[in-house]
């Protein structure tokens, strides 16, 4: 078995926070998986430490546009202000 792989890191909202539980379903089903993984780290992002949340999964990810588009979906039905950048490989 492949390790995952990175596929979308974000930031979230002035504010904001989600715990790993509800991440964690939150990118398992955008990407139709339980094979996923979630990680926060602290960055400092224009002088402010900032929490920066990393989505990883199966390297044979299904569709990206449409993972993607499940994922923004979820993210606001949590009413989480994100910006959400998507990994190259």
């Amino acid at each position: 078995m492949q390790e995952n792989v990175e596929w979308f890191y974000f930031t979230l909202g002035n504010g904001q926070s989600i715990g790993p539980l509800q991440l964690r379903r939150i990118w398992m089903e955008a990407c139709s998986s339980t094979n996923v993984s979630v990680h926060r780290t602290h960055r400092l992002l224009l002088g402010k430490r900032t929490a920066i949340y990393s989505l990883r999964a199966s390297p044979r990810l299904g569709d990206l546009r449409v993972v993607e588009s499940r994922l923004r979906r979820l993210l606001d039905d949590s009413r989480l202000s994100s910006v959400l950048t998507t990994v190259s490989h």
